[in-house]
């Protein structure tokens, strides 16, 4: 079992209020966090943690925060952020109707937990209802091994709705031309990435951008500070005025870091996690979302899953 970090707003300071309790020095004790706006430390905002701190001597969870129930968020002013339905049942619901405009998120889980699958239809679902466009740049797949995957679901990008406004980059093809010109290692590889990127935005106006993923990227292109890249990566992004998700790939049973290199969540405006559990012959999904700002929504985590029938993903 894991529990997601906690999340407070961003212009908010957090205070721990201990209240009495019989079982302090056993088992606990229930606190309540409460978050006053900074500005206004005297008024408090509308979000409560009810939390459960484990006494040190306590052997299973040392120290650990439990998550019982978030009532709230800081609500100042949500209700006036353009948002961008990913049109997935339960999600959007969770979201106040979608992700806000302009945001970088991060779509994190271990591998088989559907990432690029479930990323793809929040993509093709926006331009298939929306009046926008998006690029989907793919590492982790071919580019026609992907465009064929995606049509088995229902997801064909030669429909006729989204034709010319969904296109499908594959920088492995990049990688693999200048491995034969002897360049790789003389490339400029993020800064290439970027004006790539730029050029796209100001030739077809694209405003959704999904990659898949940044770890493959970083082993592709043997990057010496994946960290500094990431962050320079993520502020061109926010200069083009992009709604981005990026994915990325995590690895073992601990659950507290949503990437490969340790600052993805920090620096993204968004975070979400995908969970594949797997019990006997038995595998289950779940979704979470451990942080999306400027929006109210549950910390749980909820089954997910594809619905054949339908062609769609829904959140149960």
């Amino acid at each position: 079992m894991f529990h997601p970090p906690l999340q407070a707003p961003d212009n908010a300071r957090l205070e721990i209020v201990p209240l009495p309790s019989p079982l302090c020095g056993v088992i606990g004790m229930l606190t309540t966090v409460m978050a006053w706006d900074s500005n206004h430390r005297n008024k408090p905002m509308p979000f409560t943690f009810f939390i459960r701190f484990y006494h040190p001597s306590a052997k299973e969870r040392k120290g650990e925060f439990e998550v019982l129930t978030c009532l709230a968020t800081n609500g100042a002013g949500m209700s006036d952020v353009e948002r961008i339905p990913t049109h997935i049942e339960g999600l959007d619901e969770n979201m106040q109707g979608g992700v806000p405009q302009g945001h970088i998120c991060i779509v994190a889980g271990s591998s088989g937990a559907m990432k690029s699958s479930l990323t793809f239809s929040m993509l093709y679902n926006a331009v298939l209802y929306g009046e926008t466009s998006g690029i989907y740049v793919t590492l982790e797949q071919g580019k026609d091994s992907l465009r064929s995957h995606m049509a088995n679901m229902g997801m064909n990008v030669d429909d006729a709705r989204v034709r010319n406004r969904i296109a499908i980059i594959d920088l492995s093809d990049l990688r693999v031309e200048l491995d034969k010109q002897g360049m790789s290692d003389r490339v400029d590889w993020m800064g290439q990435l970027i004006k790539q990127l730029t050029s796209y935005r100001e030739a077809i106006g694209f405003e959704l951008l999904v990659f898949d993923s940044l770890g493959a990227f970083f082993t592709l292109t043997k990057m010496e500070n994946p960290r500094d890249e990431i962050f320079r990566l993520f502020e061109a992004v926010r200069r083009l005025g992009l709604t981005a998700f990026f994915i990325c790939e995590m690895t073992g049973d601990d659950h507290k870091q949503f990437g490969e290199y340790g600052v993805e969540d920090y620096l993204s405006d968004g975070v979400i996690h995908l969970v594949m559990e797997r019990t006997g012959d038995e595998v289950n999904r779940k979704l979470g979302i451990v942080k999306m700002r400027h929006t109210r929504h549950s910390l749980g985590y909820k089954p997910f899953n594809w619905k054949e029938n339908e062609q769609r993903f829904t959140i149960l």
